[in-house]
């Protein structure tokens, strides 16, 4: 807890409560979203804004004043104003000197070192407006991520802070390239091409003032702009003076190539594109495709004329749309000399989807949809993640999901291998985690935040970048259109389907009396007679238990990739072999790991206890 931020929430809380639809925050000295709200509330009661929101915007900016040590500290208002000014400064982790509504040179100080952790020029110690907006957010200033990402997004407050103010604000200097940097960046090229109004959205007329810069330009600005974009996707142009030298060039072919662009080290327009946007040129042409239209001989002639050699196709259908591949097209396909990757789609488009037992349930699916059309073993298999995930989403739906899923085929024998289909983000985390093989980007998603900010993955084989109709009566066919990688070239064939080891089934009731029979004559001949003695409960009892418990054990077997037997067996054994002296033994175990919490606390051990636990473990 800090001591300073507490009195900043207390103080807002008494000065503010009641007024203007203000609600009271909790008091607990942690700077959070609540804490930096109520502060802009507060400013803009200060300002006179009749109906206050909380959030900083143009309004806000337009009346929010200039403080200095010149300002009249006399006036109630404008010391309220210092005050929320002082407290920003604190919940930001800057030291203002005191919480006192007086704008000193303790004040300025922190003021000046924020302005130099922002990157700006002149760190004057003025509180000007747009100071006022990076104060009250949550956006970091100091590094937490890469340094030479911080160098960069210091160099484009510096800059461009005139520009990106209204629109953006100073951008976090955090050292981690996101959505905020991405944009920022898109502002600065759009500045330096001489846009009128610059909104940080890589259109038609950004695209076409796009210089094309090569080894030796002598176009400093576009060239700094260039090297950071390089440096954001991963390819480090060695240094950002502006420079076009070899390094830059290199840095260029190397993306190009990965891209699948013409690999000429020249930057123009379709790879200052891919550099800026997930979608690169949305006019480009690419050899793949995927579709949810039945592809017949005549639109496989449409698709062969117009240059794709690749099309995915659905393995499940859905009740919204009937899209799954029909009986004789994958023939149809195949004649045309065309080759297909499989997708499996049920929902999947939204966070409530997702778990580790639908990614259990999907895996189970997915195979017996595969092996029903023949796809081969070792054909990669594209499940869907349609929406637009966050970050904390991953980590706790879709992570535990695919994690499930690839466990579950891997355990019914590892026939088809994983691929992922879904924003930048997901595809990433997913594949570094080890759950997919390869990423079938949905790049044409440009507002996704899963792509805002994030790099091509690694291992992509497909990236989607638009919908478009080609060919005639017919053969007209909608199409997503992919660019390939080369990573997953589709299967140019399938075979009959083969016997494949599926999941264990509930129990049936009708064989209940032969399962009671047989358990008791199996109990009889291991069971030692000590063992019969001292069991609290018959085998029949036991049994009874275990099928109690059926519909448990079935779900967690399918959704770990455990035979049911296994499980089955040990707690049977278990059930008809425990005794008194069980529970004694399970109890002090139990009291062990109290000890031990116990013992984190700096407390002695009760003597009999630990007697007991030496006793029992010297046995």
């Amino acid at each position: 807890m800090d001591e300073m931020v507490l009195k900043v929430q207390q103080w807002a809380n008494k000065t503010y409560q009641g007024r203007s639809g203000f609600n009271s925050i909790t008091e607990d000295g942690h700077t959070g979203r609540g804490t930096i709200r109520a502060l802009i509330w507060g400013l803009q009661i200060e300002l006179g804004i009749s109906s206050p929101t909380g959030s900083f915007g143009p309004a806000t900016a337009s009346l929010c004043p200039t403080l200095s040590v010149n300002s009249d500290s006399t006036n109630g208002s404008v010391s309220n104003q210092i005050r929320i000014l002082q407290g920003a400064l604190f919940c930001k982790g800057y030291n203002p000197g005191g919480f006192t509504g007086t704008f000193g040179n303790g004040t300025k100080t922190a003021i000046s070192k924020f302005q130099s952790d922002a990157g700006l020029a002149v760190p004057d110690g003025i509180a000007t407006p747009m100071i006022f907006k990076a104060l009250l957010n949550m956006d970091a200033f100091v590094n937490i991520g890469d340094p030479k990402i911080r160098e960069i997004q210091q160099k484009l407050n510096r800059d461009y802070y005139r520009t990106l103010f209204e629109p953006l604000g100073l951008i976090p200097c955090d050292g981690i390239y996101a959505r905020s940097t991405n944009k920022a960046l898109i502002y600065a090229l759009q500045v330096e091409e001489g846009i009128p109004e610059p909104n940080g959205s890589f259109g038609p007329s950004t695209t076409a003032l796009c210089p094309t810069l090569s080894l030796g330009s002598t176009q400093t600005k576009f060239v700094s702009l260039l090297q950071y974009a390089l440096y954001f996707n991963e390819y480090d142009p060695g240094r950002f003076d502006g420079v076009f030298d070899q390094g830059v060039k290199t840095a260029v072919t190397n993306f190009q190539k990965f891209t699948k662009l013409t690999a000429d080290g020249a930057a123009g327009k379709q790879t200052w594109a891919s550099l800026l946007v997930s979608t690169g040129d949305k006019n480009r042409k690419g050899t793949a495709c995927d579709c949810i239209t039945t592809i017949t001989p005549a639109r496989a002639q449409t698709l062969k004329n117009n240059g794709y050699t690749t099309v995915g196709r659905y393995i499940v259908e859905t009740s919204r749309l009937s899209k799954k591949i029909k009986e004789g097209e994958l023939d149809t396909i195949f004649a045309a000399g065309l080759s297909v990757f499989p997708i499996f789609q049920y929902s999947a488009n939204s966070l409530s989807y997702f778990s580790a037992t639908q990614g259990a349930i999907d895996a189970r699916r997915a195979l017996v949809a595969a092996n029903n059309y023949g796809f081969e073993p070792g054909t990669i298999i594209y499940f869907a993640v349609d929406y637009d995930a966050v970050d904390g989403e991953v980590t706790s739906h879709l992570l535990p999901h695919f994690q499930a899923l690839h466990n579950k085929m891997k355990g019914l024998g590892g026939k088809y291998r994983i691929g992922i289909y879904g924003p930048r983000n997901v595809c990433s985390r997913v594949s570094k985690a080890g759950y997919a093989v390869t990423s079938f980007v949905s790049d044409m998603s440009t507002g996704f935040s899963g792509n805002l900010g994030y790099n091509l993955p690694a291992n992509w084989a497909f990236d989607q970048i638009s919908t478009i109709k080609i060919g005639t009566g017919d053969g007209a066919i909608e199409i997503d259109n992919n660019i390939q990688s080369g990573r997953d070239m589709g299967v140019k064939k399938v075979s009959f389907p083969t016997s494949i080891p599926l999941d264990d089934s509930y129990f049936l009731a009708e064989y209940r009396d032969a399962m009671t029979e047989e358990q008791i004559k199996l109990a009889d001949e291991q069971l030692t007679a000590v063992q019969k003695a001292k069991s609290l409960r018959s085998p029949a009892k036991a049994l009874s238990i275990v099928l109690e418990y059926d519909s448990l054990i079935t779900n967690l077997s399918r959704t770990y990739s455990i035979r049911k037997a296994l499980i089955q067996c040990v707690l049977m054994r278990e059930l008809c072999t425990e005794g008194a002296d069980d529970t004694l033994a399970d109890g002090l175990v139990i009291q062990y790991y109290g000890y031990k919490k116990v013992m984190k606390r700096g407390m002695p051990c009760p003597p009999p206890l630990k007697l007991l636990l030496q006793r029992r473990l010297l046995h």
